[in-house]
């Protein structure tokens, strides 16, 4: 069982996504450089590489998303990834209202940043791409802290 966040949670993501490359290939090639940023954790923000180049994704584990060359940001609070991955587990993928597209929309609870335009754009680009992989966390068994 992985707890999220961590390292080890986000690596089996992408080694979930090696597994269904050929569903995941469905929906095109997709090049980006995502971190995943939750803020609001006991020991405060972290973020988490994942770069999806082609047909494969790979976890960068824990980042800097500015060092790491990140194409965007999709950060927001730990209590609104926590929702999400608890949506995506409960049903198999998440819920309408806890989609990555719902999340970012509105910017609230969650907002896509970046220092370029482009890369931001990548993120509604390969949205339904980036929505599936993390559909996948249906998959993984997942520690949630306790009382979310």
């Amino acid at each position: 069982m992985a707890e999220f966040p961590s390292v080890e949670w986000f690596e089996a993501l992408a080694a979930k996504a090696s597994e269904k490359s050929e569903e995941l290939a469905e929906f095109g090639f997709a090049y980006i450089r995502l971190a995943c940023r939750i803020d609001g954790l006991p020991g405060g923000s972290k973020a988490f590489g994942i770069r999806i180049e082609g047909y494969d994704v790979a976890s960068d584990g824990e980042i800097e998303p500015g060092s790491w060359g990140a194409d965007c940001v999709l950060e927001g609070p730990a209590e609104a990834w926590f929702a999400m991955i608890s949506s995506i587990q409960a049903n198999g993928a998440a819920e309408l209202s806890q989609t990555l597209n719902a999340l970012t929309l509105a910017e609230d609870p969650m907002k896509v940043t970046g220092d370029d335009p482009m890369g931001r754009d990548l993120f509604y680009r390969f949205n339904q791409t980036l929505q599936e992989l993390f559909d996948l966390a249906a998959e993984i068994p997942t520690e949630l802290p306790v009382g979310t």
